[in-house]
C-alpha cells in the first residue's frame, strides 16, 4: 500500500477542498437532479456498479461520469472530487492506472494477464517476419525497436506485490519471437535498465520514457543501423535546452484527479526541454535534391521526449516520423505504407518502434495485412 498520510498543511488544503466539493455537490444536486433521476430509471441508462471492488477499481466513478456527462453543473470538479476520496480511502488509481511506491504511477494494461497472450505474439512476430522480408526485397531494412514497459524496469516501485510472473519473460520471449523470425530488434530493456541505475528513465506519472530514457533508447537503436552497410548521407545535428517546466502526466489524467493531483502528494515530473535541430547541410540539400533515407514509425513514445531528435543527432542523418499517437501496433506503419511518398521513394530504413505491451492482445487488426498496405499482390 502507498503512504497516503498527507503532511499537515496539505491535509487542511484539501480539507477545504473536500468542504467546497461538498457544498458544490449538494448546490449542483439541487439544480440537477432530474437529470440524476431520470439517468437513474431510465430502463436504457447505465447499470451503476455498487461493490466495494467497483469503487476501488474506478468502475463507480467511471459509470457516474458516463450517467452524468455534460448534464450536471460542476461535472469536472464533482468527478475529480469522487476519484480524489477513492484515492484517499483505497490508494488505487482506478481501472486503468495502478499506483506505486513514492508517487510512480503506472499503466493497468502492462501488469494485465492475456490467456492466449503467447500465441498472439507468436502471430505479430510471423507478421513482421514476412514484412521484414518483403521491404528486404525492395530495398529497405526493418529495424524493429522494442519498448519494455514501464513496470518491467521500475517493477521495484510497484505496490501491492511484485512484478507478476506470467509477464516476466514476455519482453525475451518477444526478442526471440522476432529475431526468429528474420527480424533485426534492438533489446531496449538492457541499456535503458542499465541507464535506470543512474537516474530516472521514465517519467513518474507518465507511461513514457523521459529525455534520458528517450536519448538512451536513441542511441541504442543508431547503434545498430550504424552497424548496417546502408551509406547514409551524413547531417550533422545538435540539441539544446530550454527552461525547466512541469510535465503532468498521462496517468494523472486517466486518474481522473483534475487539479487535486498535487494535493494529493501526485507531483508532476520536472525536465528541461531539449530542442535537437540540423546544424549542417548535407549535399542533398545543396543540390536540392533532399531525400528522407531512414523513417521511424511507431506509437507515442517516438512523439515524446526528442526521441526523433535524439536519434538524429546519434545517426547524423535525418529521420521522418510516421508515428502516430494511440496508433496500437501497426496504424502509424499502415498509413506510412499506404502513403504516395512510401510508395514513390523507398527509404533505405525502416525502424518501427514497438511497445512491449501492445503485443499480448488479440491481433484482429493483422488479418489481411500485408495485402492492405501492398507489401503482396
Amino acid at each position: 500500500m502507498p503512504n497516503n498520510t498527507l503532511p499537515a498543511n496539505q491535509a487542511t488544503t484539501l480539507t477545504c477542498y473536500c468542504a467546497l466539493a461538498a457544498l458544490t455537490l449538494t448546490s449542483a444536486m439541487l439544480a440537477g437532479a432530474w437529470q440524476i433521476i431520470a439517468a437513474a430509471v431510465d430502463p436504457a441508462g447505465l447499470e451503476f456498479p455498487r461493490s466495494w471492488r467497483d469503487f476501488r477499481e474506478g468502475r463507480s466513478t467511471g459509470t457516474l461520469e458516463k450517467q452524468l456527462d455534460q448534464n450536471l453543473p460542476a461535472r469536472g470538479a464533482l468527478i475529480g472530487a469522487a476519484n480524489s476520496v477513492r484515492y484517499l480511502l483505497t490508494g488505487s488509481g482506478g481501472e486503468q492506472v495502478r499506483t506505486g511506491k513514492d508517487g510512480w504511477l503506472f499503466l493497468t494494461e502492462e501488469l494485465r494477464y492475456d490467456h492466449d497472450g503467447s500465441a498472439n505474439l507468436k502471430a505479430r512476430a510471423e507478421l513482421l517476419g514476412a514484412t521484414s522480408r518483403s521491404l528486404e526485397s525492395q530495398g529497405v531494412k526493418l529495424i524493429v525497436a522494442l519498448v519494455p514497459d514501464k513496470a518491467r524496469v521500475y517493477s521495484s516501485r510497484l505496490a501491492y506485490g511484485p512484478y507478476p510472473d506470467y509477464n516476466s519473460s514476455r519482453y525475451v520471449d518477444a526478442l526471440n519471437a522476432f529475431q526468429g523470425q528474420g527480424v533485426t530488434t534492438v533489446n531496449l530493456l538492457q541499456p535503458l535498465t542499465q541507464a535506470s541505475a543512474q537516474g530516472d528513465v521514465y517519467y513518474r506519472t507518465d507511461t513514457h520514457w523521459n529525455q534520458a530514457g528517450a536519448q538512451v533508447a536513441a542511441e541504442a537503436v543508431a547503434s545498430v543501423i550504424k552497424q548496417l552497410p546502408l551509406g547514409l548521407e551524413k547531417t550533422s545535428f545538435g540539441s539544446k535546452s530550454g527552461v525547466p517546466v512541469e510535465r503532468p502526466g498521462d496517468l494523472i489524467r486517466l486518474m481522473g484527479l483534475g487539479d487535486t493531483a498535487k494535493m494529493l502528494g501526485l507531483q508532476p515530473d520536472t525536465e528541461t526541454p531539449e530542442t535537437t535541430l540540423q546544424v549542417s547541410a548535407d549535399s542533398a540539400d545543396l543540390l536540392g535534391d533532399s531525400t528522407v533515407q531512414v523513417v521511424l514509425t511507431g506509437t507515442s513514445y517516438s512523439l515524446r521526449a526528442n526521441f526523433v531528435g535524439y536519434l538524429q543527432q546519434a545517426l547524423s542523418a535525418k529521420v521522418l516520423n510516421a508515428a502516430k499517437d494511440g496508433g496500437g501496433f501497426l496504424e502509424a506503419t499502415t498509413l506510412y505504407l499506404r502513403d504516395d511518398a512510401f510508395r514513390s521513394s523507398k527509404p533505405k530504413v525502416l525502424v518501427w518502434e514497438v511497445p512491449e505491451r501492445s503485443l499480448w492482445g488479440k491481433p484482429d487488426e493483422s488479418h489481411g495485412w500485408l495485402k492492405k498496405v501492398g507489401l503482396v499482390p
